[in-house]
């Protein structure tokens, strides 16, 4: 448990704007990037990262981490003649020229840490994070403010899906019922002949003419220009995603149901996803299911999809379509990553199990966390009120951040700063915006040893759920 340590002591003080946990001395980060700056090949850098590691955790246990003076120890020591394994000179002891026994031990732990590290290590790539908070910051996934969502459910409502109108008079379709804008298209297909790339989507009023209808290579040429258009932001996500209606309202004219317009599809719904654009990205999956079903078209993609159509029904409570969306899946398709990573994340909702979602979130495939991300916030506010309410009378802050999927600055982070690493993680969530608007107050309580230590940031949970009720009031 970490609900220990007398929040309501002597030894505490009210925290004054800080509401994180360890805080790091500036002579100490210093001291890091000097140690790094010694290292000539990577071998190096994994021995002197596990060296550092295992002196910082001394320091922290000792209580001498602020006490200590970082800017006059001595660094450790890769001495030229130990055949790359380097030979460390530990700077909180004295007699550093001659080893103890049990300093050599941990030395070559070191080395052998620092060998399996550096065969297994790889690096991850950063993923685009284009305008999360614009969909994720509500606790109950709503896309936007009120006002916008209006605005939007009113384009939803105006510009009825094309696709699923004229899926219920295409032979061999299934869809949903006519839209009275498909009168306009012809059971028959037409061949487009315009060449011109860029179009507006507009509303049909009467029968297509087929020179204004783009025939599929300059559909396909145009899409992937749209693709680079978004990848250097040379244009807004409105008039992008108002090009695509066009481009797929041109396919639907043509009744062309091929590979080149799954691709399509799942270009377009992968950028609406990145949007947080949930309206758009609905009618195209929904298409797209309907795509896959022929049978000449590529289904490389189809579990992906699919997972992303679980996150979608979570998002929006819809138990029945998740039902039938579970009840439909082949063997197979409970067999792939992704989706089998999408039922785990139904069943630790389901159980509000936030332990075990938190763990699933960092392991998102695919673009699944621009959805993922709405379900962590409704999961985060849940977990904050059990916990609140199982912890007294007060629990640490760095316990309670961990809980609740926040980063925690920990020695690995430090270090990884200091040999100029960048942060594989990215859950760039401001824990201390969430703490103010959840109102949770911190405490710090004096370390027992002294010595300049900051102490330990502690939650007061009775004032936080206090808080915490008049928030959700």
């Amino acid at each position: 448990g970490g609900g220990g340590g007398g929040g309501g002591g002597g030894g505490s003080s009210s925290a004054s704007s800080s509401s994180t946990g360890l805080q790091w001395p500036p002579r100490l980060q210093s001291y890091v990037e000097r140690a790094f700056k010694q290292c000539t090949d990577e071998t190096e850098r994994k021995f002197i990262q596990a060296s550092l590691k295992q002196l910082i955790e001394g320091a922290t246990r000792q209580h001498r981490l602020w006490s200590t003076d970082w800017d006059t120890q001595p660094l450790p020591e890769l001495s030229p003649g130990s055949g790359g394994g380097g030979h460390y000179s530990s700077p909180m002891s004295p007699a550093a020229d001659r080893p103890s026994a049990a300093e050599i031990r941990a030395k070559n732990k070191a080395i052998l840490e620092a060998r399996k590290q550096s065969q297994t290590t790889g690096k991850k790539s950063r993923k685009r994070d284009k305008g999360a908070a614009s969909f994720a910051e509500s606790d109950m996934g709503m896309m936007d403010n009120d006002a916008e969502k209006v605005a939007r459910d009113k384009r939803h409502r105006r510009f009825m899906d094309m696709e699923r109108g004229i899926a219920s008079s295409t032979p061999g379709v299934s869809g949903g019922g006519m839209d009275d804008d498909m009168k306009f298209i012809s059971s028959e297909a037409i061949v487009g002949t315009c060449m011109v790339m860029e179009k507006p989507f507009i509303r049909l009023q009467s029968m297509p003419d087929p020179s204004t209808v783009r025939p599929l290579r300059v559909l396909v040429k145009w899409s992937e220009r749209l693709h680079e258009k978004w990848k250097i932001d040379e244009a807004d996500w409105e008039w992008i995603s108002d090009q695509f209606k066009a481009v797929r309202q041109d396919m639907v004219i043509q009744h062309l149901r091929i590979a080149e317009t799954v691709r399509i599809y799942e270009l377009n719904g992968r950028l609406a996803l990145e949007e947080d654009d949930m309206g758009e990205f609905y009618k195209i999956q929904s298409y797209l299911m309907g795509l896959y079903k022929e049978p000449d078209n590529p289904r490389d993609c189809m579990t992906e999809f699919i997972a992303y159509r679980i996150f979608y029904w979570i998002i929006n409570n819809n138990t029945a379509e998740l039902s039938k969306e579970i009840g439909a899946m082949t063997a197979e398709h409970k067999k792939d990553p992704a989706v089998r990573h999408a039922l785990r994340v139904h069943e630790t909702v389901e159980l509000c199990d936030y332990r075990s979602f938190f763990g699933l979130y960092r392991e998102t495939p695919n673009q699944g966390k621009c959805l993922m991300k709405v379900i962590k916030h409704r999961i985060r506010a849940r977990a904050l009120r059990v916990i609140l309410r199982a912890y007294k009378p007060t629990v640490p802050v760095q316990f309670l951040q961990r809980q609740l999927g926040y980063k925690v600055e920990d020695v690995d982070s430090l270090l990884r700063a200091g040999n100029g690493e960048e942060d594989d993680s990215d859950d760039s969530d401001d824990w201390e915006g969430y703490a103010t608007q959840s109102g949770i107050v911190v405490t710090v309580e004096a370390p027992a040893g002294g010595g300049g230590d900051p102490g330990t940031a502690l939650v007061d949970v009775k004032a936080s759920l206090d808080a915490l009720s008049l928030t959700n009031a």
